[in-house]
Formats: structure tokens, sequence, C-alpha cells
């Protein structure tokens, strides 16, 4: 066999909470379901440390240990906004817009109006992101980091659209 699984079916914290409620050698620690669960999440984490150290460093099989834990740290860790990622996105994205739009003959140049978008865009991420904060809607993986960078993309191409526009029809509106 090139693969064996294995499944271990813990208790969800209330049965376990249910099943040692009664128990007199745990009277005198405040059993609750808070601490059920801290008990089942601690040992699902030993449970995966383990199981990826039993074997040892030589050898040709690998273990893949997974918990229910496991993907809640790995959705915490997704959820988690890097900053530096999503100001270097904006601030490449400022220059090119800037660049791209910026012409020899300043008459008919619009580099104000690339940083403009990308401000307003920037500016708008922002204010929904604080807007969903105030309400208590918890951010998850799509938003702290696809939302910035989709409305960015999609901002930018529309302020692009705008821009080429503006100029098409300018240059065919007769001045009196």
């Amino acid at each position: 066999a090139e693969a064996l699984q294995s499944m271990f079916l813990l208790m969800s914290p209330r049965q376990l909470y249910e099943h040692f409620k009664d128990d007199y050698e745990i009277q005198d620690i405040g059993w609750s379901e808070e601490k059920a669960a801290a008990i089942l999440e601690a040992w699902q984490r030993e449970f995966v440390e383990l199981a990826q150290e039993c074997l040892p460093q030589n050898s040709s099989q690998r273990v893949h240990a997974f918990s229910t834990t496991t993907l809640s740290d790995i959705m915490k860790s997704f959820s988690d906004v890097s900053a530096i990622r999503v100001a270097g996105g904006y601030l490449l994205m400022l220059a090119y817009a800037c660049v791209t739009m910026l012409r020899w003959d300043c008459s008919k140049s619009q580099g104000a109006v690339g940083l403009a978008g990308v401000l307003l865009v920037a500016l708008s991420v922002a204010s929904g992101l604080g807007l969903c904060s105030l309400l208590g809607i918890s951010f998850n993986a799509a938003t702290t980091q696809v939302l910035p960078f989709l409305a960015l993309g999609i901002g930018v191409d529309d302020m692009f659209l705008l821009a080429h526009a503006f100029t098409e029809t300018s240059q065919h509106v007769p001045f009196k």
C-alpha cells in the first residue's frame, strides 16, 4: 500500500463535558464546556506533534497528521492581514498608474488621474473594511487576502477606461 489513513473520532466539547461532569476527580478544577474544549484542543495539538515525530529522520515514509485544530490554525494564519503586502501592492499600482498615464505633453497628461484613482480605491477598501469592523462582521481569508487586491484591480481598470474615454471624447468636442 502506498498510503494508509487512520481516523480518530473525538467527542465534542459538550459530550466530553457531559461524560465527566459527575466524576469526583474533576470537581476541584471547575469543570465546564470551555475546559473540555481546551483539553480537546490540547490533545489534538499534541497528537499532531507526536505523529509527525514518530518516524526516524532517514525514513522514506512520511506522516501527514491533520486535525480540526490544525485547520483552525491554518485559517487563522491566512486571515491575518499583511499590511506590508497590501501597502506594497497599492504602491506598485500607484506607480504603474501614474507612469502609464503620464504624457510628455503636460496638457494631455493624466498622471494625477491615476494617482487619484488608486487613492480612491484604497480609501474605499479601507472604509469598507472599517465599516464591517464597526458592524461586528468577522474577517476571514477572503476579506483580508483577496478583497483589497480584487478591488484594486477592478477599480484601477475602470479608472483607465474612464481616462481613455475622456481623452477620446474631449478631442471631438468643438470649442465655440
